[in-house]
């Protein structure tokens, strides 16, 4: 393993911590180190290097600041298994698009309920303040690891009885689908990288204060109604994005 440390030079006017750091995530990006597997130990670096263990406990803590790593007491330094790579090329399907990384998908719902939305929702949804919605809020996971918190709000007037209905076996959309005969048009979806709440992070197992992904989309129809905004907190410690730029004219 040493062979890929070679290049590093203590000599050049970058710093030597910010030499390996590098070297180290792109032997993690190119699966050198594979999900999960233990990178060298402070010592171990400090004596193939023969650097201090100060420079090495800084390119470390680098991977485990940037997600890349994660810190088991007593253990090690260990590669994040970010196994799963979400598109924003918009898949409507969350399941679907799991399923197309052979993921075992389930879904636990929190709470559904009919409720006469808030202002900022009737405002999202572009609706009279009096309209009433569905809430529907579920934890989505993925290999039995929950990845996602995640809160829906659509206009009874479309769905009536939605949450009647049996949709944590199978998309909400396909629910909707085959129910309803409603079929997804568009959407737009902006995301931001925010700090998760007390209770976000209990629902999916990381600590409060942890990063995470906020996305918030709103779909509509053929017809061009307002289906569904949603908001998902996101893990950012379970996976990646991937996004697709062309330059050819739309």
């Amino acid at each position: 393993m040493n062979e890929f440390f070679n290049n590093l030079d203590k000599s050049s006017i970058i710093p030597f911590y910010y030499q390996l750091q590098e070297v180290l995530e792109n032997l993690i990006e190119q699966g050198v180190y594979k999900p999960d597997e233990k990178l060298p130990s402070e010592n171990e670096l400090k004596e193939w290097l023969g650097i201090s263990r100060t420079t090495a406990q800084r390119a470390l803590k680098h991977l485990v600041d940037r997600g890349l790593a994660k810190r088991i007491q007593g253990k090690g330094t260990f590669v994040a298994n970010k196994t799963i790579t979400y598109s924003l090329v918009a898949a409507f399907s969350f399941s679907t698009e799991m399923l197309g990384l052979n993921k075992k998908v389930r879904s636990k719902l929190i709470c559904a309920e009919e409720i006469q939305a808030h202002s900022l929702i009737s405002k999202m949804l572009q609706t009279a303040a009096d309209t009433k919605f569905y809430s529907i809020q579920r934890i989505r996971y993925v290999d039995n690891e929950p990845i996602s918190l995640q809160t829906s709000y659509l206009p009874v007037v479309l769905v009536p009885g939605l949450i009647e209905k049996n949709f944590q076996e199978e998309s909400l959309f396909e629910t909707i689908r085959k129910e309803y005969g409603l079929i997804i048009g568009d959407a737009q979806e902006t995301l931001q990288a925010v700090k998760a709440t007390e209770y976000e992070a209990r629902h999916l197992n990381i600590r409060e204060g942890d990063a995470v992904f906020l996305l918030e989309r709103i779909t509509r129809i053929t017809t061009g109604e307002i289906l569904e905004f949603v908001k998902t907190i996101l893990r950012g410690d379970t996976g990646k994005f991937y996004i697709e730029l062309s330059s050819e004219p739309k």
